[in-house]
């Protein structure tokens, strides 16, 4: 976590401990949802919060006419209607598939109340 949000750490650099102070801790990294670059420095001994990222595939049932999409989870079979479809990039790509009658499945990564779209494949395995 980097000023409040769930962050992929791309890049750690530490400096030596000076004469009246500790090392440092340089953090680089990417925001899971934004994509945004940012940055952190702490010392080196202090905590650092990390946070609980889950992903799960989904089965896409509908995409109604607001966006949203209606989704079955594919181990528990749990039902969601609160995400809705990004219009460009995976979001399109998920559209596109399941408006042309292919079984789409999408990977929905949640962390800290947030979820974003993050991958879109046909469904290949026949059950």
């Amino acid at each position: 976590m980097i000023k409040g949000r769930p962050c992929k750490v791309v890049n750690i650099s530490t400096s030596k401990p000076g004469k009246h102070g500790s090392a440092k801790c340089n953090f680089t990294a990417i925001d899971l949802f934004t994509g945004d670059k940012k940055e952190a420095i702490s010392p080196g001994h202090a905590n650092v919060d990390v946070p609980f990222v889950h992903r799960v595939e989904y089965t896409v049932l509908d995409i109604d006419d607001s966006g949203f999409f209606s989704l079955m989870a594919n181990e528990s079979g749990d039902m969601r209607e609160d995400i809705r479809c990004p219009e460009e990039g995976e979001g399109e790509k998920a559209r596109t598939m399941f408006n042309a009658g292919k079984e789409v499945v999408v990977t929905i990564l949640t962390a800290i109340g947030e979820d974003r779209l993050v991958d879109c494949k046909e469904n290949t395995k026949n059950n």
